[in-house]
């Protein structure tokens, strides 16, 4: 007869094994947790505060840099471009912003409609005036144009009406007449040099990026939860750790 082999002993999760599994599960997300939080408290010394974020996909993570494309358009010698209710004049970033509906170049003027308001700018494209809904015929506007006069026309939900020369005033015009319309088209050539302008230009500092790493704000829900978790798991290998000393002495 065969000799029966003595079955192996299960070994018990005893509080040395639980506080070497938790131990190793959690190693990275502590790791994470302690270089984070190392970096802030020498924010100052590193100048974390002070280098600008200029990553395209932390950049998004903020809602800083929209999806979707952009809509552009010429006006005399200036571009014109609208994405994410942000609005752009050859790259560069305005202060105003709005729903793109189009532009147009008049003698030493540039006007930018969006479907609430129009902003008028000088021929180096500086600010000058806005016209918000109560200056307007009517909104939302949907598109802007130009007659031979240098009239600037706007089609609204009211109907077609051409402002006066300092936009004080407007009349109601029947027909269409003659105007040239601007158009939008959608710049897939001009998103880089676009995305370009808010990476410079998005005043997010590493130290408020590390800040959000630290708390798990950055990841969402799950980033909160896993730092949650993580916190947890530090309590447990604590008590567990105390435990095991006790048992040692």
């Amino acid at each position: 007869m065969s000799e029966e082999r003595p079955r192996k002993k299960r070994r018990k999760w005893g509080p040395r094994r639980w506080h070497r599994s938790v131990g190793a599960v959690f190693a990275l997300p502590l790791l994470w947790l302690m270089v984070s939080g190392l970096l802030l408290q020498h924010q100052d010394t590193l100048g974390l505060d002070q280098r600008m974020v200029k990553s395209a996909w932390l950049l998004k993570r903020y809602d800083q840099i929209p999806d979707a494309d952009p809509v552009v358009t010429s006006a005399g010698r200036f571009m014109i471009a609208g994405w994410g209710g942000m609005l752009f004049v050859d790259d560069r970033i305005l202060e105003e912003g709005g729903t793109l509906v189009g532009a147009v170049a008049r003698p030493g003027e540039l006007v930018i409609a969006t479907s609430s308001e129009m902003f008028v700018y000088d021929a180096q494209g500086e600010y000058l005036d806005r016209l918000r809904e109560e200056s307007l015929p009517a909104v939302p506007i949907e598109r802007i144009g130009l007659d031979e006069s240098h009239r600037v026309h706007l089609q609204t939900s009211a109907g077609h009406h051409v402002l006066g020369q300092d936009f004080l005033d407007f009349e109601t015009v029947a027909g269409e007449g003659e105007v040239a319309w601007n158009t939008l088209e959608v710049g897939r050539e001009e998103k880089a040099s676009l995305q370009e302008a808010l990476m410079e230009n998005a005043g997010f500092t590493w130290s408020r990026v590390i800040t959000d790493l630290h708390s798990g704000s950055l990841l969402g829900k799950v980033g909160r939860f896993l730092v949650d978790l993580t916190g947890f798991a530090v309590i447990v290998l604590t008590l567990l750790g105390i435990r095991l000393l006790f048992k040692r002495s």
